[in-house]
């Protein structure tokens, strides 16, 4: 589906800039960086790796990183110029009893102050607190509505019971639509595992669609992988761990960034 910003008539509310910004390559597509993960597993390297892998990823081309407020504050600015801030709102543990298990850790308003250009939540459906994870996705996108700023859903299934029943591609959809249907403006999937099943979930939902990168693998594997996944009509890639755990990051951000947005390269991505 497509999801070109440019063809909409023109809007001067915060959400709609943002937005546009955040998709803002000539491709209408966004390489995203999760860096959030040191809350769920630890240290991520260096004291100063959020700012020295920012610095890499602005200049390997990279559209956006993913923090937490705390971090935030310990990237250069100077590297935000061409990067877009998205906050992560969302915390757990890999040390909990309940490792699905996300709270609210941090406000959209909070988020602004730190010159945020977007906010993220994480919600694991299937979770034992799935009731309260799915309100939380709603009240931030009702504050996200009242202050103009987008908001990225990172919908997984990650129950205590396991991997999901039925195909993957309806399970995928149904996180997609619960995503659109309370208020999310971008939704992160797992990969549906080929390039016909990714489409057709992208299909189902009218919001972008990034794909999540997963596990890190080794450089080339993930090229490989993003470079599949951008034959579809995603919106974007959301590749964390296949990045600033790579043996070279910013190799691997550079051949993710020009495969998104480099059209001579790239398939349409209106629907076919």
């Amino acid at each position: 589906m497509s999801h070109d910003f440019g063809a909409r008539p023109p809007t001067l509310d915060g959400k709609s800039v943002r937005l546009r910004r955040l998709f803002g390559a000539p491709s209408g597509r966004a390489l995203i960086v999760p860096m959030d993960h040191s809350v769920t597993t630890g240290p991520l390297g260096h004291h100063a790796h959020a700012d020295q892998l920012a610095g890499v990823l602005a200049g390997a081309g990279a559209d956006a990183i993913v923090v937490h407020k705390g971090r935030a504050r310990h990237i250069d600015p100077y590297h935000l110029r061409s990067l877009q801030l998205v906050v992560h709102l969302s915390a757990g543990t890999a040390l909990s009893v309940d490792t699905t298990g996300k709270v609210l850790v941090a406000s959209v308003e909070e988020s602004l102050v730190l010159g945020a250009d977007a906010v993220s939540v994480h919600v694991n459906i299937g979770s034992p607190t799935e009731a309260q994870q799915l309100a939380d996705l709603g009240a931030v996108a009702a504050e996200c509505s009242r202050l103009g700023v987008p908001l990225l859903a990172m919908m997984y299934h990650r129950g205590l019971g396991g991997s999901p029943e039925g195909p993957r591609v309806q399970t995928l959809s149904h996180l997609a639509a619960i995503a659109t249907d309370l208020g999310a403006d971008v939704v992160k999937l797992d990969y549906a595992g080929d390039p016909a099943s990714m489409n057709a979930v992208v299909d189902t939902c009218p919001l972008p669609v990034v794909v999540a990168g997963g596990a890190a693998t080794h450089d080339d594997h993930a090229i490989s992988l993003g470079t599949e996944i951008a034959e579809t009509r995603v919106a974007g890639l959301s590749f964390g761990r296949q990045i600033f755990q790579a043996a070279e990051p910013e190799r691997v951000a550079a051949a993710l960034a020009r495969r998104l947005h480099n059209r001579s390269e790239s398939r349409s991505l209106a629907p076919a």
